[in-house]
Parts: structure tokens; C-alpha cells; sequence
């Protein structure tokens, strides 16, 4: 997850089955931007599973490459 990130209580399970969908589809609270106008500005993350649903929809083309989710990381030592 990206240092923005902020894990909802434990016992939020609304809460963690939208972060888990997010994830699913390569949101993993990264910056978002949606251009209004000629500008680009930060999108929003959403607040609830269904805005999550429309969300990744919308920015499908910014959502993170599976190959950059799950590098192996090099041998320290």
C-alpha cells in the first residue's frame, strides 16, 4: 500500500472489503488525478464499496500493472 494509505479499524469489515476490492483491481492508494478542464487535479479515494465499484471503473487507466504489484525483492546479505 502507498504511505497515504490509513487501514480502517479492525472490525470495519465494510470498510476492509472496500480496500480489499480496491486492491483487487490495482488501487492501492496511489495518487488519482481526473483532468477538469485543462487542469489535473487529485481525485478522491472512495468512501464506500459501491463508490469503489464506479471508482475503478472510471480510472481503470491508472490503476497499477500487475507486474509492478508483485516484484520479488532482491536478497539483502
Amino acid at each position: 500500500m502507498d504511505v497515504r494509505f490509513r487501514p480502517p479499524k479492525k472490525s470495519d469489515e465494510k470498510q476492509w472489503a472496500k480496500v480489499r476490492f480496491l486492491a483487487e483491481h490495482g488501487f492501492f492508494f496511489q495518487k488519482v488525478y481526473i483532468k477538469k478542464g485543462s487542469v489535473w487535479q487529485r481525485e478522491r479515494y472512495p468512501e464506500n464499496l459501491e463508490q469503489a465499484k464506479e471508482f475503478v471503473v472510471q480510472f481503470r487507466d491508472q490503476a497499477l500493472p500487475e507486474y509492478k504489484l508483485f516484484q520479488p525483492r532482491e536478497n539483502v546479505g
